[in-house]
Formats: structure tokens, sequence, C-alpha cells
């Protein structure tokens, strides 16, 4: 009994501290998402309107295209990231001592921060005097006059690109311990049977790579969901709204409408979308192979 005690006293300010951090702010946001409350009106929290936000934000034309923007940006981040993820992988999967170098330099743009590299990116894409700008204008003379800020699509291939480069160098890493984790005898068989290398791709390294390769879409859908910092920093969600993802949709609505209710509801969407992608990708995982 002493002992049980003692764990429990042990754990007792870890426990206390999840608690204060997470757990209170969880359900305080979940009861403010409850009532009304504006606070251009009043500082003290409105009445209490049971599930009306939720309500209203299903019949919001704004939020839906938030959520049509998040998919269209999530999906091809995770996309991109995992595919280019997976070459650099195989690149730099090599026993050898400048690939190791290689391999620890990687990290860097994992290792920024997220807004200083969207203010980055917004300088080196600007038209007049951005660097990317220059270079791109140098090798493909036909772009020379796009503003790379300045339309929707050009905005939002920014915005990918952004996060695609902050998150590919984790990615990469993900996939070089799994690369590097396979059997040798397997690749050695391969190539006496006369499997070329594109063919060992295709039947032996991508289905070995499986499991890791849904843990990665897993996080890069929570992580580009998420995402925030290079949006505020890069396109403040525009040109117009073609790049206001939905957490930047709630970010707008609580501290620049102050609509703190509506934010709340907004904010346990976002969270219940999240979750649902994760239980899809969960349930892959766990049936391995089956995957009808």
């Amino acid at each position: 009994m002493k002992n049980n005690s003692f764990k429990y006293i042990i754990l007792a300010p870890a426990l206390i501290l999840i608690l204060a951090t997470t757990i209170y702010p969880l359900l305080r946001s979940f009861w403010i998402s409850l009532h009304n409350w504006d606070l251009k009106v009043s500082p003290e929290m409105g009445p209490f309107v049971g599930l009306d936000n939720y309500v209203r934000a299903f019949s919001d034309s704004q939020f839906w295209h938030s959520v049509l923007i998040t998919l269209i940006f999530s999906g091809f981040t995770v996309l991109i990231t995992i595919v280019f993820g997976i070459g650099v992988a195989l690149l730099l999967s090599k026993e050898k001592r400048f690939l190791s170098y290689l391999r620890a330099i990687l990290i860097i743009p994992f290792a920024m921060s997220a807004a200083l590299v969207g203010y980055s990116w917004r300088f080196m894409l600007n038209s007049d005097y951005g660097l990317f700008d220059k270079i791109i204008d140098f090798f493909i003379p036909a772009l020379a006059d796009i503003e790379w800020l300045g339309t929707p699509q050009t905005s939002m291939a920014a915005l990918v690109s952004v996060v695609v480069w902050i998150w590919l160098p984790f990615m990469s890493l993900m996939f070089i311990s799994g690369l590097m984790a396979m059997p040798r005898e397997v690749f050695e068989a391969a190539q006496v049977d006369g499997a070329s290398r594109f063919r060992t791709l295709i039947h032996i390294i991508l289905p070995m790579l499986r499991p890791i390769i849904l843990i990665a879409a897993i996080l890069m859908t929570m992580f580009s969901l998420k995402t925030f910092d290079p949006v505020v920093t890069l396109t403040r969600g525009g040109p117009g709204t073609s790049t206001e993802v939905l957490n930047f949709l709630i970010y707008k609505t609580g501290f620049r409408y102050f609509d703190m209710g509506y934010a709340s509801a907004l904010g346990y969407i976002l969270a219940m979308i999240t979750i649902g992608f994760v239980v899809i990708y969960m349930r892959r995982l766990v049936k391995g192979d089956d995957w009808n």
C-alpha cells in the first residue's frame, strides 16, 4: 500500500500540470463554444445557446470555403512531403561518411521557427527584390511576370512549398531510418533475380515502408491541418480568402472579430476533423496488408 501511495505522490505534479495546461483549457473552451460570447459587447461570457454555434458553422459559407481550402492544402502538402521524403531517403540512406554529414544538415529547416521561415519566403518571393523570384525569372523566363503571392493558385503553391520545406527533413529522416533498417539480403536476392531498381522500389521498398508511410501520413495530416504560422506570415489568408485555412479562420473569428463562442466551436470542429483522419489512418495501419 505504501508503494502504491508513493507512486501516486510521484505522479501528482505531472498530473496536476496536465490538468492545468490541457484538460482544463479543453473543457473551458468547449463550455465557451456553448455560449454566445462577443468580446466587443461584453467581457463576460454571454447566454447559453447549446449547439447553436455548431449549427451556425455548418450553415456558414465561409466555414465551408475554409474547409475546402484546408483539404486542398493538406492533400497537396501530405502527398508532396511523403513523395519527396521517400526520394530524399533513397538518395541519403547509403552507408557513406559524407552522406551522414548531409543527413545532419538536413534537420536545419525543421529546427527553424515556422514564423521566421514564412517571413523569409515572403521576402524571397517578392517580385521586386526577392531571391527566389530572380532565380525563377533567370531559369524560366516565361514565369518572369508572375506575382507569386498575388494570385490564388500561386499563393497556394507558395504556402504548400513552405510547409513542405519545413517538414520534409523530419519525414526524410523517418524514411531514412526505415530504409537503413531493411535487411540487405532482400535487396541482394532481388538483384540476383534480375529485378530492376524500379521494380525493387515498387515491389520491395514501398511495401516494407508501408507502416512508416502511414505514420508519416498521420503526422503530416495533423501538422498540415493545424498549420498557422506560415499562413499568417506568408499569405495572411490571401489574396482574398484563397489561402484561408480553417485554423486561420478560427484565429480571425476569435481575435479579429472577437466572437469567442463561435471561434471555440470552430476549433472543436477542426479537432474532430483531425481525429477523423487519424482514425482512418490508424485503421489502415492496424489492418496491415488487408487494404480492402
